[in-house]
């Protein structure tokens, strides 16, 4: 399967990411969220404004964001799309 295709079935095939965000102070913080892909160029998850992340993102919207299955046993060989992104 060619790199393209991969991530395009992890994307589709699963429907939790960490999404990493930058504190005021630069410490990193990471949070899992559900999130439903637009096609493979956009994804959203629905967050209080109020949560720690919401209001990194409000500071600093540069994002990162994995996203992987989480149910592969340990040594199983997971795989992950790992993108950058800013948040609107």
């Amino acid at each position: 399967m060619k790199l393209e295709e991969l991530a395009r079935h992890i994307i589709d095939t699963n429907r939790y990411m960490v999404l990493g965000t930058v504190d005021p102070d630069g410490r990193p913080r990471v949070s899992p969220v559900y999130f439903a892909p637009d096609g493979y160029g956009e994804v959203f998850w629905i967050s209080s404004p109020e949560s720690h992340h919401s209001r990194n993102i409000a500071e600093r919207p540069e994002i990162s964001i994995v996203i992987f299955d989480s149910t592969v046993p340990v040594g199983g060989g997971a795989q992950a799309v790992y993108l950058l992104a800013t948040a609107g």
